[in-house]
């Protein structure tokens, strides 16, 4: 099992919801005015802020997870999106314990 977590600005939620849809991921955990600090500056701190992050947690199989990676990379790319636009995913080890 992998952990994706995927990291976006506020005002893309539905494109990130549209394509957890179209790959069948019906079960995460969704963060919203997440504020931090990254490569393109700090994001703005107050309530509803369209600058805001959200974050998706979610666990899959392995195989699901690389083929949700190859579909956010094909939205990259279609969106003309570059290293450093606000959409990043990060895979980790995931092993469900409880």
């Amino acid at each position: 099992m992998k952990m994706l977590l995927i990291v976006f600005r506020q005002s893309m939620v539905e494109h990130i919801h549209a394509l957890l849809t179209e790959y069948d991921v019906n079960a995460f955990t969704e963060l919203h005015n997440v504020a931090g600090r990254g490569e393109t500056g700090p994001t703005v701190q107050f309530l509803l802020s369209p600058g805001g992050n959200c974050i998706i947690l979610t666990a899959v199989s392995e195989q699901l997870a690389y083929r949700l990676i190859d579909g956010f990379t094909r939205f990259k790319a279609e969106q003309g999106m570059g290293q450093h636009d606000t959409l990043h995913i990060f895979v980790l080890p995931c092993e469900q314990v409880v």
